[in-house]
């Protein structure tokens, strides 16, 4: 790396992997280590994949900025609101709901048997299709998964989202449709944004995030009371935030529909108004930000594509079933020894922690 490629990637402040994919560098540049393994070959292995992704998915959590884990919960509280009031709405004046598709699929199949308004398929058959447009749009703005603010077009998206609720206001919420994709494009716009960690237009996938974290938790303390290892802990702040992360976003989805259901009856169709001007007002908060922050998200992205080509190496091999490349890679940070002691010690050198500490020290 250049020097001024150091200094963008030092102002990350990079989780442990960069120390290990750096030492790993350097340790593959000796002659007497044999042919170099970059970290993608060393990726087909799947030891080393669910130890890298374990611990990366932890880093992120742990290692979020203050800025970027508030403006994660704002962004997810306000949408779920939003959504939670259109879903309302949209009930109290079809009777169908539209910010998920589990409910309208099912319709479909007990609609053909008669079961459910018999005849009356096609409305629930485009409420699902035009989630999926929806969707299908976000793709088109959004081209990658991306975590950071600023990083894509989001504020575009918001603006769709509000535009789609208002053409439904326009006319008289004749139109279920347009709700469903403004729903659509605004769940797959959250789901890109925070890396498939948040929905905001249906709680199925919240709710089972926020029991399961709340057991993990459970489980850990009746194991060991509060008597963790430092990976104990890690692991027990990762979950508490997501179980608090999910618990906002249901109760702010409840809030929604309360919202959207006084509205409707205090205010008719204009209700719409209310998840519609709170989506501007996310979008233009967006773009103030990005114009403020244009210089160092510009870094950044720099820095992170500098970062890639580095984890990159190369072409991964294409037999993902021969672990040779990944015995190697394993060896070159480890420094030798029985397999199981460099997969030990591969764990241990992701996760941040001393090479003389055992695994769950």
């Amino acid at each position: 790396l250049k020097s001024q490629d150091i200094y963008l990637v030092q102002k990350l402040q990079p989780p442990p992997l960069f120390l290990v994919v750096s030492k790993a560098e350097q340790l593959m540049s000796r002659e007497d280590q044999g042919r170099p393994v970059p970290l993608a070959e060393a990726l087909t292995n799947t030891a080393v994949r669910n130890a890298v992704l374990e611990n990366v998915q932890r880093s992120v959590v742990l290692n979020l900025p203050t800025r970027e884990k508030v403006g994660m919960h704002l962004i997810g509280i306000v949408l779920s609101i939003c959504a939670g009031a259109a879903n309302a709405i949209a009930f109290t004046t079809f009777k169908y709901y539209v910010s998920h598709v589990s409910g309208s699929s099912t319709a479909i199949g007990l609609r053909m048997e008669g079961l459910q308004k018999p005849g009356d398929v096609l409305i629930v058959v485009e409420l699902v299709f035009y989630f999926i447009v929806g969707s299908v749009i976000a793709g088109l703005i959004i081209p990658s998964a991306t975590m950071k603010m600023g990083q894509a077009r989001y504020e575009l998206v918001l603006f769709l989202v509000a535009a789609m609720e208002l053409v439904c206001w326009m006319h008289n919420l004749r139109y279920p449709e347009m709700l469903a994709a403004a729903m659509g494009l605004q769940n797959a716009m959250i789901s890109s944004w925070s890396g498939n960690a948040v929905r905001t237009t249906h709680m199925t996938g919240t709710a089972t995030d926020m029991g399961s974290a709340l057991g993990r938790i459970c489980a850990r303390y009746c194991m060991k009371g509060f008597n963790y290892t430092d990976e104990d802990w890690d692991l027990h702040i990762v979950d508490r935030q997501k179980f608090v992360l999910m618990t906002c976003l249901l109760v702010s989805f409840i809030v929604g529909g309360d919202i959207g259901a006084r509205g409707y009856r205090s205010f008719g169709v204009h209700s719409l108004f209310i998840p519609a001007s709170l989506t501007i007002i996310l979008g233009i908060g967006h773009m103030i930000y990005s114009m403020v922050n244009k210089e160092e998200m510009a870094q950044e992205k720099k820095a992170e594509e500098i970062f890639a080509r580095q984890l990159s190496g190369g072409d991964a091999g294409e037999d993902s079933g021969d672990d040779s490349a990944a015995e190697q890679f394993i060896r070159q940070i480890s420094g030798g020894g029985a397999k199981a002691d460099r997969v030990e010690q591969f764990v241990r050198q992701i996760s941040g922690k001393p090479a003389d500490a055992g695994i769950g020290g």
